[in-house]
């Protein structure tokens, strides 16, 4: 009996995509302008001979050049081994002439550090001609520095902390999904959808202080009922983080109503390619619009790639599905620029 063999390349929805694959080859659909010159009219129809398609570019620098990474993992780590400190990152961020980068860390304060790292990164750019970067840190409300701790809160602001970050490897939330410490993690709503009272502590600072609060390891419905409850004591400034990743997934119609109480939805590109898809990233553009979403990589952990290839990959991703240029600007720098200044 003739042994059965699988061959993808008769399997009718490979050859769907190899259809329009070839249409964008043959000038026929333009819609994936990586392989076509759009300066280069007799492509149009057929394929050059001897021209190499081409990208253009200088659209992707121009917008990696200027853009913040909202969401980055430096070392040294009390949680895992990263693939470089916060002086190497800064120093390969401002050499590619980005605008700014958030550096958070699990279980300690990062903004004493990244203090320190801006004076050496500025000396660093002056004396290689290159345009400062801006680095900005704060405090994750985890257990190593007291959960829902006001005086944690109050300490990094004093050292010109930006950011908040509610629990994430601590809230029991995460520890549910992970299923480590389950019912030993931290709550921020009780039985009755309200927020507990330390967690209400937390946010009247974060009005007070006006620093932005990351909302991102707590279940959909906590985090629906802490950024509302933020938003009515005044919190101006909130970004859902990392809402493409699998443990804090929300759908686009989830997105859009945190998009509405005033809140910044961050696509982080780690996760594309792993558990999301563009199309899946598009459907979140679509449905927020381009003036609540900022970018980050989440990047940093010595088994990912580098937070500045990963950022590029998204933008050429948006790019590449036909999101118009000054859209990408405003998620990968305006927007970053407004929450954090």
């Amino acid at each position: 009996m003739k042994e059965e063999v699988y061959e993808a390349s008769l399997d009718p929805e490979i050859q769907k995509k190899m259809a329009q694959v070839s249409a964008v080859v043959k000038g026929e659909d333009k819609s994936n302008v990586a392989f076509y010159d759009p300066l280069d009219e007799s492509f149009a129809g057929k394929r050059a001979r001897l021209k190499t398609p081409v990208f253009p570019t200088e659209r992707l620098w121009n917008l990696l050049r200027g853009s913040y990474d909202i969401h980055q993992h430096s070392g040294p780590s009390v949680h895992t081994e990263r693939l470089y400190d916060e002086l190497d990152l800064a120093i390969q961020g401002c050499y590619m002439e980005q605008a700014g980068l958030v550096f958070k860390d699990m279980h300690t304060a990062s903004v004493r550090s990244v203090k320190l790292v801006q004076k050496m990164v500025d000396r660093w750019a002056e004396e290689h001609h290159k345009k400062k970067i801006e680095l900005f840190g704060g405090v994750c409300l985890n257990y190593p520095v007291g959960g829902l701790n006001p005086d944690a809160v109050i300490a990094a602001y004093r050292i010109g902390g930006k950011y908040v970050w509610l629990p994430s490897m601590d809230s029991n939330h995460h520890r549910r999904v992970v299923g480590h410490g389950v019912g030993q993690g931290i709550d921020l709503i009780d039985e009755k959808d309200k927020v507990v009272p330390r967690a209400k502590e937390v946010l009247a600072l974060m009005a007070e202080t006006d620093m932005v609060l990351g909302v991102g390891h707590q279940s959909t419905r906590e985090r629906l009922m802490v950024v509302r409850e933020a938003v009515k004591m005044g919190v101006q400034r909130i970004e859902m983080n990392h809402i493409n990743y699998p443990l804090t997934w929300l759908t686009p119609e989830q997105c859009k109503v945190f998009a509405d109480l005033g809140a910044y939805i961050g696509i982080y590109s780690l996760d594309i390619g792993r558990f999301y898809t563009m199309d899946d990233a598009l459907a979140i553009y679509q449905a927020v619009g381009p003036e609540r979403i900022v970018f980050g990589s989440d990047c940093g952990h010595i088994a990912n790639p580098h937070p500045i290839d990963s950022l590029r990959m998204l933008i050429l991703g948006f790019l590449q599905s036909g999101v118009p240029d000054e859209h990408v600007r405003l998620m990968c720098r305006t927007n970053a620029y407004n929450l954090l200044h």
